[in-house]
């Protein structure tokens, strides 16, 4: 090893950090210089740049100073081997959660692309491909009070956010045909992409086929009128239904002052 001294500019140069840091380290007794002469000039071994860089990594992996000063100062073999583990799997643990944020992050522009692109309140005929989806029964019922569909859309929330494999978009519900009919808006099943994990019970496959699809915003009220006149538009026109209505969250639109007003995506087989 050479045992040439660097200077503290010189040696903060090597391990791509400034003075400042090596001062602190030295007043927090982690990273001491190897020779402070008379006039306090500070120097630098060159091999004291591996312990820099153990530090580092320490600190950028979510280590304490005060547990990174107790083990560089005491390196006992087994103790330190059990905290490096220990360590290894908080970062595993924290590169899964940043995995799942950022798939949230691409579902979240991929929908928000699609919903400030749509052309609303205009019913189109589109061929889909076949869609695979994870659905769970909402446990909704027509006589549900405000607090209660709050409250069930907290618990179905609070799911999502603890599944190991996030739920990918895209996400929305499942309304039956006939209720709908009789002016009765039951949301019978959530639906989200279809994961590995998913339970055969669970699988729910959207036929390929032909759809009509439309958009809208707004209110309850003004869903509710344009699904009906989306229904009658099909019906008018000589087409069959031959699905339920799938209604996909389109999410972005709905960030507005006026809380009330939010965008969805409606496709019925025809």
């Amino acid at each position: 090893m050479n045992t040439k001294m660097l200077t503290s500019g010189a040696f903060a140069k090597l391990c791509g950090t400034q003075k400042g840091t090596l001062l602190f380290y030295d007043k927090e007794g982690l990273l001491k210089p190897k020779h402070i002469s008379e006039n306090g000039y500070r120097r630098y071994g060159i091999e004291q740049f591996f312990e820099f860089d153990l530090l580092s990594m320490l600190k950028d992996t979510g280590s304490s100073l005060k547990e990174i000063k107790k083990h560089l100062h005491h390196m006992d073999g087994k103790e330190f081997l059990d905290f490096l583990e220990e360590r290894h799997s908080s970062v595993k643990k924290e590169l899964h959660t940043l995995k799942q944020r950022n798939l949230m992050l691409q579902d979240m522009i991929s929908c928000l692309r699609e919903s400030v692109q749509f052309q609303y309140d205009i019913l189109t005929i589109q061929h889909h491909d076949e869609e695979r989806f994870e659905i769970m029964p909402t446990g909704s019922k027509p006589s549900e009070s405000q607090e209660e569909a709050v409250q069930r859309l907290i618990n179905y929330n609070n799911y999502i956010i603890n599944q190991e494999e996030m739920p990918r978009y895209p996400f929305g519900v499942i309304l039956d045909l006939k209720d709908v009919k009789q002016d009765k808006y039951v949301d019978t099943y959530y639906f989200y992409k279809k994961r590995k994990c998913t339970p055969c019970s669970s699988l729910h496959i959207k036929r390929e086929g032909m759809y009509a699809v439309m958009g809208h915003k707004g209110t309850d009220a003004t869903h509710r009128k344009s699904l009906r006149d989306m229904i009658g538009q099909i019906e008018s026109s000589g087409m069959t239904i031959k699905s339920d209505i799938y209604v996909y969250d389109m999410m972005s639109c709905i960030l507005r002052e006026d809380g009330d007003i939010y965008a969805q995506k409606y496709c019925i087989g025809v």
